[in-house]
């Protein structure tokens, strides 16, 4: 598998990873982790609800997504196409939406997700 579909985190504007998980264990195809409450599979992604360690606690642009206070931390499973692992992310992102929440990916293949991975959505406040 091409390493730029390995590893992708996924940012989520709620306060505590725990509710992300919650909310994310609903989703169809999602299995909780044996013994790892914020863990998550979902498809090839082995999904890791988490704080953003990168969080300042300064007062930023709502947009500015590594503010964020959770992060998703998604890591495909050895040999996962990346047809399946972009299909996984998009499913990942959705959900948040769908709920009100915001998130965005950063990844190398944004392009091939929905709203480019939520940047259309949530444009950086310095991109012009």
């Amino acid at each position: 598998m091409d390493d730029g579909y390995a590893y992708r985190p996924v940012y989520v504007d709620v306060a505590a990873p725990e509710t992300a998980a919650d909310r994310l264990r609903w989703v169809p195809g999602v299995e909780a982790v044996a013994g790892e409450p914020h863990e998550l599979r979902l498809g090839p992604l082995l999904v890791d609800a988490s704080y953003d360690d990168c969080v300042t606690g300064e007062r930023a642009h709502p947009h500015d997504f590594l503010q964020w206070p959770t992060v998703l931390e998604c890591e495909a499973v050895p040999g996962a196409a990346p047809a399946e692992v972009t299909g996984a992310v998009a499913g990942l992102l959705r959900t948040p939406w769908d709920i009100g929440f915001k998130a965005l990916a950063a990844c190398d293949f944004e392009d091939e997700l929905p709203e480019n991975g939520g940047s259309a959505r949530y444009p950086s406040p310095t991109a012009r």
